[in-house]
């Protein structure tokens, strides 16, 4: 196997395709820290895995470039530590010298060596089987509007909780509507939207966080970028660009999680959102540090804020609300890096609490719950009883 092809032109997918390699040196024979390259004609197509997601990346070939066809296998960080730090100025040749188990890669005025693998009978690339996995369920969705969905979800995903449903990211389709949910098991996010097309039936799967955080990746902030994803009993797939990129669904059973939002909210108390960052950000300073909760208590036109450490440190604010009601009291404490969390994730002026029987937990929005791409954005937060 030769082929000529500018660095320029494999840097980026290589690097990203080989990123989501696994790191397992103690064990040579999981393939998954490796990378696999096949040389055609045509292209060049690199692959890579976590044995969660998979991804692949297709590079055409100039005409003429690829002298012969092969394929191998290469140490993901390795390539990563190597092909980083090439210039984009040459055209690299790569040539593969099987009975060294090793390629060749010259530039201009450099050349070097690395090792490499070769496909044997009994070690086998573990790429996914997802053509025999039942007919696919196709759905359609601007990519603005997924990365948008995607960045205001998924901090509130568990990273370290052994409930395998709180570890990824749920979609619920019906007809035209796409429902996305994110928990940890204290807060919740859950945003709607609208789909371009409407599907036949339902579509309910669970995506890994980390198959998750590779689609956002890849996704454009163009309205006009529509994307295909493909759902089958096990996996669910997507081209991007030169990437496709598959992810094997989290199996678990998910919990009815619309039934913890709370409904019919009153009272519903718009508060300034730049004024209720700066105060939480101050008197959260002197939260206790096991609790790490700060208190928030709305009266008749007021938010109080207030925290208190072991040490009898105070941080105490007090804000003007828009809340007329004389007789209103609704006192709650949150977890204050939850809070500052969900005030990021909000972009309007104001954000709107919302309370609702058996106030055990708090509804937050953005004063406009529907944004100009369609996608209505809430957050559920629960209560830290003292």
């Amino acid at each position: 196997m030769k082929f000529t092809v500018p660095v320029q032109s494999i840097i980026s997918p290589l690097l990203q395709v080989a990123g989501i390699c696994t790191s397992n040196p103690s064990n040579p024979d999981d393939l998954s820290q490796f990378l696999l390259v096949e040389v055609k004609h045509d292209c060049v197509i690199f692959t890579g895995t976590d044995n969660a997601v998979q991804l692949q990346a297709v590079v055409p070939l100039a005409e003429g470039s690829c002298e012969s066809e092969g394929v191998f296998m290469i140490d993901a960080h390795k390539a990563i530590d190597f092909f980083k730090t090439l210039g984009n100025e040459d055209d690299l040749s790569l040539e593969l010298v099987e009975d060294d188990d090793s390629i060749r890669i010259t530039s201009s005025q450099a050349n070097y060596t690395m090792r490499v693998r070769q496909l044997t009978d009994d070690k086998t690339f573990p790429l996914f089987a997802v053509q025999e996995d039942g007919e696919p369920k196709i759905f359609k969705i601007e990519e603005q509007k997924l990365r948008y969905m995607f960045e205001k979800s998924t901090f509130c995903v568990s990273h370290d909780n052994y409930r395998d449903y709180l570890k990824g990211v749920r979609f619920e389709i019906k007809e035209s509507d796409i429902s996305l949910f994110a928990l940890d098991g204290h807060r919740m996010a859950a945003l709607e939207a609208q789909l371009p097309e409407p599907v036949d039936g339902e579509i309910n799967i669970l995506m890994t966080f980390r198959g998750v955080a590779e689609l956002q990746k890849l996704l454009s902030t163009s309205p006009e970028h529509i994307l295909t994803m493909s759902v089958t009993n096990r996996f669910v797939s997507t081209k991007v660009g030169c990437y496709t990129l598959t992810n094997q669904l989290l199996n678990t059973k998910y919990p009815n999680v619309r039934s913890v939002i709370p409904k019919d909210c009153y009272p519903e108390i718009a508060v300034s959102l730049a004024d209720l960052k700066t105060y939480v950000r101050r008197v959260s300073l002197f939260s206790n540090k096991r609790m790490n909760h700060i208190n928030l208590t709305f009266t008749q036109n007021k938010l109080d804020l207030f925290s208190q450490n072991s040490e009898h440190e105070v941080g105490k604010a007090s804000l003007e609300i828009d809340f007329p009601d004389p007789e209103g009291f609704r006192e709650i404490n949150l977890n204050a890096d939850y809070l500052k969390d969900f005030l990021q994730a909000i972009d309007t002026t104001e954000v709107v609490f919302g309370f609702a029987p058996p106030y055990q937990n708090t509804l937050l929005r953005p004063r406009e719950e529907v944004n100009e791409m369609g996608v209505r954005l809430r957050y559920v937060v629960s209560h830290i009883m003292v």
